[in-house]
Formats: C-alpha cells, sequence, structure tokens
C-alpha cells in the first residue's frame, strides 16, 4: 500500500523518480527498483520521503490524515 501512496505522491506533484532521488538522496536506481517491485522498500525510504514532503509524513506512511495539523495526502483539497 505504501507503494501505492508513493507513486500518487509522484502523480500527484507531478514528479519522477529522479526528483525523489534528489530530494531523499536516496540513489535513483533504489527509487526505480522500489517503485517496479524489484525491491523492498525499506524503513528508510519511508522516512526520507516523510523528511522530503513532511505536510505527507502521516499519510505516506499510514494512509491516515489530520488536516487540522497540516497532515494531508497530496491529491486532498487542502494547502
Amino acid at each position: 500500500m505504501v507503494i501505492i501512496r508513493i507513486k500518487t505522491l509522484l502523480k500527484a506533484k507531478q514528479l519522477k523518480v529522479d526528483d525523489l532521488a534528489t530530494k531523499t538522496n536516496i540513489a535513483y536506481s533504489r527509487w526505480a527498483n522500489v517503485l517496479s517491485g524489484k525491491a523492498k522498500l525499506r524503513h528508510a525510504e519511508v522516512e526520507a520521503l516523510g523528511n522530503a514532503y513532511p505536510e505527507h509524513k502521516l499519510w505516506l506512511a499510514y494512509g491516515d490524515t489530520l488536516p487540522q495539523v497540516g497532515q494531508v495526502s497530496p491529491d486532498s483539497n487542502h494547502p
């Protein structure tokens, strides 16, 4: 499910894998392998994404949102 949310983030923010690599300091090849299913997602990638996109941290990890404290999904109507 986290992989689906990462793909949703990419689409909603119009990002590419190289954008993830740059923003998280995780190699492009690692992200490409994770997103294609060739490698398993590790805690380090989830943590790096949460740090890169703090407003989506809760949603990325658990699929939950708390708009009242700024935790939203990338496709929500919240700023």
